[in-house]
This record gives C-alpha cells, sequence and structure tokens, in this order.
C-alpha cells in the first residue's frame, strides 16, 4: 500500500498545527501516548442539507501514519470522503470533510481514525442538524400535531354508529328504538307523521333505547335521531308503520305512499303502505295505463320499483292490489318522474284514461319568486280534495284542505337563494281508493 502525496514539513518543525480547546466547543482532540501523532475535528459551518468539518492532523512520528474518517448512524459507520488517506512521517494536514444528508437516518457523528505501526490515535465530534433536517424535523412534528388535530376532531365530531326499529308496530303500542352515538353533543329525537309531532326529547346517555306509543290510528311515522354539538350535526331517519291492533279479516289498504313522491329517472322507488293482506303486487302505470314495472307486496310494508327514464316531467300511478281470502283491495297513487340535467324536452304526457290528470284538477302559475303569496286555481272539485307543496325528497311544506265551492287554494312560496323546483300535490277520493297528482313548480330566486 502505498502512502498519499507528501505533504510539507515545516523547518524548523511548528507545533501550531495543534488545535487548541478554546478554537470551537465542537473540537475533540485525542493525542496517542506518545504525543507524536494529534489529530482533531473542527466544525465550519452548515450546509442546508450538509455539515461541514475540517480534520486537522499532525504526524510527529517516524512512520507512514493510515487516516480514514467514518460517520455513524444507529450503530452503523459509513465511510466518508476523502476515504482512507496516507501522512508521511513528520507531517501535518488540514482536511476539508463534507457529512452529506444521509437517508434515512442522519449521520450523528463523525470520527478520525489515525494508526501506524506503533501508534494509534482518533477523534470524534457530533454532527449538528443542518436546516434541510431541522425542517423535516419541523414538518413531521407539525404534521403529527395536525394528525393529532384531526384525530381529536372526529373523535368529538357527532356520529351515529347504530339505530334500529322495528318496521311495524300495532296502533296504539309502543314502538322502542335502539340507538348508539359518538363525539361531542347532545342527542334528540323527534316522532313526526306529515306536519304533526308525535313525540320528541332528548337522550342523556350516548347510547341506549327511547320508545314512544304511536296513535291509534294507521299512519307511516318518520323517527328522527339527531346529535348536535360545536363539531357538526349527525341525523339519521327510519319509518315505522302503525297497523291496526285487530287484524281485518278482509283485505284492506290503509296508506300508500311512494317515497320520494317526486324522481329522477332511473331513480328507485320506495313505495311505502300499510295493509292486511296475504299476497299482493304493486304496478308502476304509464299515462296509457300499460304497465311499466312490478313488485311483490311485502308484510314489512316496502317494495321497490324503478323510475322509467323520461325526456320531460311525467306523470305516473303506483298501484297496490292485495287480496286475502276471496277478498281484494286496491289503492293508488301520483309519481312525478323528472329527466335528467341536460334532457331535451319532448311533447307533454297524456293523461291517463279513466283518471282526472293534473291539468283537469288545478293550474300552478308560470312564475312564482323566493317568498311571494300565489295562488294555485282550481279547475275541479272531486271529492276530498287536499293541495299541498312538497319539496322533491317528498317533505311537505304546506297542506290545505279544499272547501267545495273553493276556485283558488292561497300559498306562501318558500324562501330560496337559488331557483329551487317543487312539487304541488292534490290528493282526492276516486271511489274506494285514493288518487294522487302533482305539477312541478320552479320558486325563483330573488
Amino acid at each position: 500500500m502505498n502512502p498519499g502525496p507528501n505533504l510539507a514539513v515545516p523547518a524548523p518543525f511548528q507545533v501550531a498545527a495543534v488545535v487548541t480547546p478554546d478554537e470551537s466547543r465542537r473540537v475533540v482532540a485525542i493525542v496517542s501516548q506518545e504525543r507524536t501523532v494529534i489529530g482533531a475535528l473542527k466544525f465550519e459551518r452548515n450546509g442546508f442539507a450538509s455539515a461541514y468539518f475540517v480534520a486537522k492532523i499532525f504526524n510527529g512520528s517516524h512512520e507512514t501514519l493510515a487516516c480514514s474518517i467514518l460517520g455513524r448512524t444507529q450503530g452503523k459507520a459509513v465511510d466518508l470522503a476523502p476515504g482512507r488517506f496516507w501522512m508521511n512521517p513528520q507531517s501535518v494536514a488540514q482536511v476539508p470533510i463534507c457529512v452529506p444528508l444521509h437517508f434515512p437516518h442522519p449521520l450523528r457523528s463523525i470520527s478520525l481514525h489515525m494508526q501506524a505501526p506503533s501508534v494509534r490515535a482518533s477523534a470524534e465530534a457530533d454532527v449538528p442538524a443542518p436546516p434541510l433536517v431541522r425542517l423535516a424535523r419541523g414538518i413531521a412534528a407539525t404534521a403529527a400535531l395536525i394528525g393529532a388535530c384531526a384525530a381529536s376532531w372526529h373523535a368529538m365530531r357527532p356520529q351515529i354508529t347504530a339505530y334500529a326499529l322495528p318496521a311495524r308496530v300495532g296502533a296504539g303500542d309502543v314502538a322502542t328504538a335502539s340507538y348508539s352515538t359518538s363525539g361531542y353533543g347532545s342527542t334528540r329525537y323527534e316522532v313526526t307523521s306529515g306536519k304533526s309531532s308525535i313525540a320528541s326529547g332528548f337522550l342523556d346517555d350516548r347510547s341506549g333505547s327511547f320508545s314512544f306509543v304511536t296513535p291509534k290510528r294507521s299512519a307511516i311515522y318518520d323517527v328522527a335521531l339527531s346529535v348536535t354539538g360545536p363539531f357538526g350535526t349527525a341525523r339519521r331517519e327510519l319509518f315505522v308503520s302503525a297497523i291496526p291492533a285487530t287484524t281485518a279479516q278482509v283485505a284492506a289498504i290503509q296508506a300508500l305512499q311512494p317515497e320520494p313522491s317526486v324522481v329522477h329517472s332511473g331513480e328507485q322507488i320506495q313505495v311505502r303502505y300499510i295493509a292486511a293482506a296475504r299476497r299482493g303486487t304493486v304496478t308502476l302505470y304509464d299515462a296509457s295505463g300499460i304497465p311499466l314495472g312490478h313488485a311483490p307486496y311485502n308484510a314489512s310494508g316496502v317494495s321497490t320499483l324503478l323510475a322509467p327514464t323520461v325526456e320531460t316531467p311525467t306523470q305516473y300511478r303506483v298501484a297496490l292490489d292485495v287480496s286475502k281470502g276471496a277478498s281484494s283491495a286496491q289503492a293508488s297513487a301520483g309519481l312525478l318522474v323528472l329527466p335528467k340535467p341536460g334532457s331535451k324536452p319532448i311533447a307533454n304526457p297524456t293523461p291517463i284514461p279513466g283518471v282526472l290528470s293534473a291539468a283537469q284538477v288545478f293550474r300552478v302559475p308560470s312564475l312564482v319568486n323566493s317568498g311571494a303569496r300565489f295562488k294555485v286555481r282550481l279547475l275541479a272539485h272531486p271529492p276530498n280534495l287536499h293541495v299541498g307543496i312538497q319539496d322533491q325528497q317528498g317533505a311537505v311544506i304546506e297542506d290545505a284542505v279544499v272547501p267545495v265551492k273553493a276556485m283558488s287554494v292561497r300559498f306562501a312560496a318558500p324562501r330560496v337563494d337559488r331557483d329551487t323546483p317543487f312539487v304541488v300535490v292534490a290528493t282526492f277520493s276516486r271511489g274506494n281508493a285514493a288518487q294522487t297528482l302533482l305539477q312541478p313548480l320552479v320558486v325563483h330566486a330573488p
């Protein structure tokens, strides 16, 4: 192994190359027992991603000195430039060292090792973290803080983790719902039927159950559970059907309601009903009376249909036909199917044969402004006529029982901040069944 290039030896010999302790607090010098070899490491400066040192070496022996510089991280040694080099006898050297950023773990210290056949010495110094490492640590600490805040927010955000309610109960019986919530907030339940409030109250526990007594009449009840707090609101709704306590010996239909009553092409329609029956069919009819879809009667009181594809708002009819023994019963309800956005309008649909159309019963104004009162003109007076306004989810905004001699019904348009579609709904008796008619209504923003 050949020694490295000769380094100039001062004449007379100078000891000025020895590093004094006051040069830097990061200087570590270890002198051999013979004091013929002295080495020191001095920190110079930090780059953005590197640290710079200077190795000062004095070889006062009469032997060639082998030198190497190593970095250490996590118990592992890493060779650093200039690598292994040699010093001639009676020489001094000053070697610049660049400590690069080492992944995945930065170098914690560097060491200078000097060895000759009869002499051995070393020096070691800590490596300060360069700005890039400090920045990365700051970012990691910030990310950890953000993650902790996000986890805390998620833990505090109100959530309803479980909610269950029987699909059917007897009219006048007690209905019990079980629930489980998480997060910070107050928990409240409310039971409604149309615009009527049946029961409500606050719940103190995060999980448990609550009960309410259904009125002694057939109806479908909306049971809403909500958790409200400073970090948000969680809300879920379930429906329960109340049926008569004594089961009828003949087929009967107490209620029929498609939800929502206004849908877009291709959407699912949940048809809810209360009926005493053994078997039956839910059918969707078009304007010509042609059946477009069927679903079997379900004892749970819910059947599912699929809305047809239309290019203009089109009325359909949902009919429920049930039987029990030798008896049967029928009922129907109106449904409005809207085209998907961007569809090109076509001619208006024709009315259902043998059934009144919306245009024969009432007329809706073409322009209604937000918050303004408007008039729905009545063109016919079928028995038990009710007229109301619903939103696109089927929620009742306002409802009125129409007197026999009334020529019109007045409503206050909902207040909106953008053009919003609603539906004017007319319900009346037709023989032993009920019919529902719908016309679209757009409330314009101010």
